[in-house]
């Protein structure tokens, strides 16, 4: 028994290690933060001068991402050479190619004058540069605690740290990363804070995220709907493409359509082009057929020719023949050309 205790805590201890990227140029030590991820943020408030703290949690399953700064391009590990923590110039990047998936997710937090003056996060295999400050490098941390905390930095009155925490928050493996995001959506919140929110639960939260944003199809406010038709264009589960379709076809607002429409020019595939075929010969509003038709023209150019061409020589409207001739003349096909020269011929 004795043994297999052992055994445990040895794991436990190689598992923590794995976890802790590797920090350069820093007064680096280590705690515990068993009190609780609050508490201790607010005992370190009090120490004197700048410094960073960090901790990981477990990351979404399947995560590709990596800090960068902009003038440092991407390495096999998914990492851009040594992430610098006090560069001015650093940006998330996605990472959805070739590269390694991170298994957990470093967050960081820089402390100033008694406040959180930044927040970072980045894959757990990447090199720190701490800049010479002290570094408080946080084990046992929760991912409930960590999205708790996150989330009281999110502040509906001031953006400062709201991006950073958002997108830290919608990277964790916990589901209640997913609760969490479902609450900043809220018509209770305005409405830039509502877009972030869902823009991540699309993004980043798998199929909870997209039943999520189902239920956002159908909020009051058409300004927040079309920026949901953009999360559903960005979700990566296989059936938002069929609501992002409804919300383009039967949406009661035109500009919703309308946003919603590009977005599923955009998709293209065989559901994408039947819906866009029958928006341009059945919607009611003649701006949304001429959107349909622009994206129809976004098609590949051999999908994109044929179908302008059937609506420059069959729509019943003027003006919607007129904008699938126009679209035409930008794709330089012979089709098309052999098309104008039909019409000039007349």
């Amino acid at each position: 028994m004795r043994r297999i205790w052992f055994v445990a805590i040895f794991a436990s201890s190689l598992i923590a290690a794995a976890q802790q990227p590797k920090v350069i140029n820093a007064q680096l030590h280590a705690q515990s933060a068993g009190a609780g991820l609050s508490a201790i943020v607010d005992q370190l408030k009090h120490s004197s001068g700048p410094q960073w703290l960090g901790y990981a949690v477990p990351a979404v399953p399947g995560s590709r991402f990596s800090m960068c700064s902009s003038e440092e391009s991407m390495k096999d590990d998914s990492c851009c050479g040594v992430y610098r923590l006090e560069a001015e110039n650093n940006n998330y990047r996605s990472s959805d190619g070739d590269h390694g998936t991170e298994a957990s997710i470093a967050i960081l937090v820089r402390i100033d004058q008694g406040t959180v003056d930044k927040v970072r996060f980045i894959g757990t295999s990447c090199q720190l540069d701490a800049g010479g400050l002290a570094f408080t490098w946080l084990n046992e941390v929760k991912g409930d605690d960590s999205v708790a905390w996150l989330s009281s930095l999110v502040n509906a009155d001031s953006k400062r740290h709201s991006d950073q925490a958002l997108a830290a928050i919608a990277m964790h493996e916990t589901s209640k990363a997913t609760s969490t995001l479902e609450a900043f959506v809220s018509s209770a919140n305005p409405l830039w804070l509502r877009e972030k929110g869902a823009f991540w639960l699309g993004a980043g939260r798998g199929h909870d995220g997209y039943l999520a944003l189902k239920k956002l199809t159908s909020d009051p406010d058409p300004e927040f709907r079309k920026k949901v038709s953009f999360d559903l264009f960005v979700s990566h589960d296989p059936a938002a493409v069929d609501d992002l379709l409804t919300m383009a076809k039967a949406d009661s607002d035109v500009g919703v359509r309308e946003q919603a429409i590009f977005w599923v020019g955009q998709k293209a595939g065989k559901k994408a082009v039947e819906m866009l075929k029958d928006t341009v010969e059945n919607d009611p509003e003649v701006g949304v057929k001429k959107k349909a038709v622009f994206a129809l023209s976004q098609l590949p150019k051999d999908e994109a020719v044929p179908e302008l061409l059937h609506v420059a020589q069959t729509n019943a409207s003027p003006t919607v023949r007129k904008e699938a001739i126009f679209w035409l003349g930008q794709t330089h096909d012979p089709r098309a050309l052999a098309y104008f020269e039909q019409i000039l011929e007349r």
